[in-house]
């Protein structure tokens, strides 16, 4: 019989695996770009550094415990202390990916920071909710960390001004979904020269209301 834990981490590598190749081919990363981590009782299995996410195997992986200590593994993306806060912000959250969508980075880079994302579909409104826009920090420090933490306790997703998008979920699935969900809402303000017209706030109320 094979030990729980070893299943979980386990099916935790071949999930990072999957979706890591998903989103490198769906053009959400470029080179080695973006990570992924996923939290397995009290460790976290996550990406290593300097890896296409699209050339990932299950042996190639970090393995950490919660504080960011190396177990086993290579040695994890630079932005461990960011998966690190979006699992202390909140205990619901078990997967955290962070990719680099070009509509989604432009748009972020436009608006101004410390407002939130228009939402221009009802699909947004329902799956994601409000995602602020927090401003430019180095990648890879404690004080991007601490800012996209203090975000995440409040939601599943945050945009990084001429960065990236972080969303999270109960699964990487759930949490690639939302990453998709914002890069599309982005790529409607393009398409449409920016004259789409965004929800109205009484709208995002009902959804909100009916969906969570």
């Amino acid at each position: 019989m094979i030990h729980a834990n070893f299943k979980e981490e386990l099916e935790a590598r071949r999930s990072i695996v999957k979706w890591g190749k998903e989103l490198y081919y769906n053009s959400m990363v470029k080179g080695s770009g973006g990570n992924i981590s996923i939290k397995v009782n009290d460790t976290i299995i996550l990406t290593p550094t300097g890896y296409f996410l699209g050339h990932l195997t299950e042996d190639c992986l970090s393995k950490i415990d919660i504080t960011g200590n190396l177990i086993d593994g290579l040695k994890p993306t630079k932005e461990l202390p960011m998966h690190l806060a979006a699992y202390a912000s909140n205990p619901n959250t078990k997967a955290v990916v962070h990719v680099h969508p070009i509509y989604s980075i432009a748009l972020a880079s436009m608006l101004p920071p410390d407002t939130y994302m228009p939402i221009y579909l009802p699909s947004v409104a329902a799956k994601v909710g409000r995602v602020r826009i927090i401003p430019f920090r180095i990648p890879g420090t404690s004080d991007l960390a601490k800012i996209v933490g203090d975000e995440l306790s409040k939601s599943s997703a945050v945009l990084l001004s001429n960065h990236g998008l972080v969303a999270t979920g109960k699964s990487v699935e759930e949490a690639v979904s939302i990453a998709y969900e914002i890069e599309e809402n982005a790529h409607l303000y393009f398409v449409t020269g920016g004259n789409i017209k965004p929800l109205s706030d009484e709208v995002l109320v009902n959804i909100l209301r009916k969906y969570t």
